[in-house]
């Protein structure tokens, strides 16, 4: 039988919505910032490589789970790597903490899977 990380699947899918949530508003803010300082604080590439790109990153792996949990773990902690980067470049945002918080306990219970006995 295949292995399935449902658990882990389902809270790799609700720390992505976190995720992409807390990414936009990253995202916003940094425009904002950027365009109140002129350009002389531009950090909008860490909001959406980081910001967004963690939450898609996270999202893939969730969704990988149901056929690769191991590749799918993986790749939820490296969201979790890319959500904790964005919180030190710009702030600690109540979304991001939730979404990696999510990811990593969704990346760790991916590798807890067994075959399912036939």
């Amino acid at each position: 039988m295949k292995k399935k990380s449902i658990p882990g699947a389902v809270l790799g899918i609700i720390g992505a919505v976190f995720a992409i949530i807390g990414g936009l508003g990253l995202a916003l803010c940094a425009e904002v910032v950027s365009a109140s300082s002129n350009g002389a604080v531009d950090y909008t590439w860490a909001a959406y490589v980081l910001g967004l790109g963690g939450g898609i990153v996270g999202l893939i792996g969730a969704i990988l789970d149901f056929s690769k949990p191991k590749v799918g773990g993986v790749l939820q902690l490296i969201a979790v790597v890319m959500g904790i980067v964005v919180c030190v470049l710009m702030y600690w945002q109540w979304a991001m903490i939730i979404a990696f918080i999510l990811f990593a306990v969704g990346g760790i219970l991916s590798f807890c899977v067994q075959k399912d006995a036939a």
